[in-house]
């Protein structure tokens, strides 16, 4: 294409300029009794300028427009000669990219001739800020997109369920009490550890406990003999590798092992959808929302909320982390102690309060939304 608009360029200017010049000189020189220098400047910058006026607004700005509104059309009608002239042009153009490459290599800079990725997941969400402020999409449908960018950024460590929130089993527990567990928390997959969870041997699928029971009338008596294979895999793992670990090895559930091989927590595919639909809850879950809006300016926010979502819900900026990935360790870091009820802080304008600990933990907090900042969808 933009070898096309050269030539046109240089076509224009070397035979549309002399012709209308000449076309005009005459008349500017015996009729209105212009001297011949003056006749011939006069000329040829109306040649340019009209040139110019018919190439920019009747060569490229109308058809631009008009491939913009009828795209498919459009497409249908080029694809035919744009091929042919794609074939015919092509020796000329590959030409001109070895010279210009030969030349980019003498100043060091790097260019590959197979990079035929257009846009960075920079540019993709500009271009998604840029679609919803003109209309053109919706702002679930937005954050949806730019959730599915974020998946190469986010890690397994910012979604996993941490360790001290494990439903797991021993691999000594009697067969009825597993029963009574599995009753008791509604999961469908449970790591099996022998001694520590440190040491986890597989996972347990309810479905495999209900075959056997049905089939054999009774309970294992080992449980070992029920286990599937489990990911294990780096707490640091990008989101986007880690669902292509799941597809690729047909699992659900993997195991994050922190930096010394110990079991930092557990993740689930139904973690990796959350991360781009939001919370899905079913019949059993009985959570609260993480985030449910109180007031106009305040928000209620679970306590393991990622600073990430929160930034990217309400347009918020969190100050000084320090490496804090929830909004629960933020808090307890901004602190520096244990938190207990209605504790406040305040940080860069934004006011936070301590709703409600157990134990250690923090399981939700108040937080006054600045109002110079609008959030760009409503909690829910």
């Amino acid at each position: 294409a933009q070898v096309g608009i050269t030539i046109a360029s240089l076509g224009l200017g070397m035979y549309g300029e002399h012709v209308i010049a000449e076309w005009l000189l005459g008349p500017l020189h015996k009729l209105i009794h212009m001297s011949e220098g003056l006749a011939h400047t006069i000329s040829t910058i109306f040649s340019v300028s009209l040139l110019t006026y018919l190439h920019v607004v009747l060569g490229e700005m109308i058809p631009k427009s008009f491939a913009l509104h009828t795209a498919s059309k459009t497409v249908m009608f080029l694809y035919t000669p744009l091929n042919f002239a794609e074939k015919i042009f092509s020796p000329i153009v590959s030409v001109l990219n070895k010279f210009s490459l030969a030349i980019i290599g003498k100043f060091s800079l790097s260019h590959s001739e197979d990079d035929t990725r257009l846009l960075t997941s920079d540019d993709l969400e500009f271009v998604v800020e840029e679609s919803m402020e003109s209309g053109f999409l919706e702002s679930t449908d937005k954050l949806f997109i730019e959730n599915i960018l974020d998946l190469d950024e986010r890690t397994a460590r910012q979604v996993m369920t941490p360790r001290n929130r494990i439903h797991a089993i021993s691999i000594q527990t009697p067969p009825n009490q597993i029963i009574q567990m599995i009753c008791e928390t509604n999961k469908t997959r449970y790591p099996i550890f022998d001694s520590t969870l440190d040491n986890i041997l597989g996972v347990l699928h309810i479905k495999d406990l209900a075959r056997w029971q049905v089939r054999h009338q009774e309970a294992p008596e080992d449980i070992k003999l029920l286990l599937r294979p489990i990911i294990f895999i780096p707490e640091s793992l990008p989101l986007s590798k880690l669902l292509y670990k799941f597809r690729s090895e047909q699992s659900h559930i993997a195991i994050a092992l922190d930096e010394y091989g110990g079991t930092a927590g557990i993740i689930t595919l139904e973690d990796l959808i959350e991360e781009v639909v939001g919370e899905i809850l079913d019949e059993f879950d009985q959570e609260m929302p993480p985030f449910e809006k109180i007031s106009e300016d305040t928000i209620r926010v679970r306590g393991d909320v990622i600073l990430e979502e929160l930034e990217q819900h309400f347009n918020l900026v969190f100050q000084e982390t320090n490496d804090a990935i929830s909004i629960g360790g933020y808090v307890m870091g901004k602190l520096g102690s244990i938190p207990r009820p209605n504790e406040k802080l305040s940080s860069h304008g934004i006011k936070i309060t301590v709703e409600k600990v157990d134990g250690l933990a923090i399981i939700s907090v108040l937080i006054q939304i600045p109002e110079e900042t609008k959030p760009e969808q409503n909690a829910t």
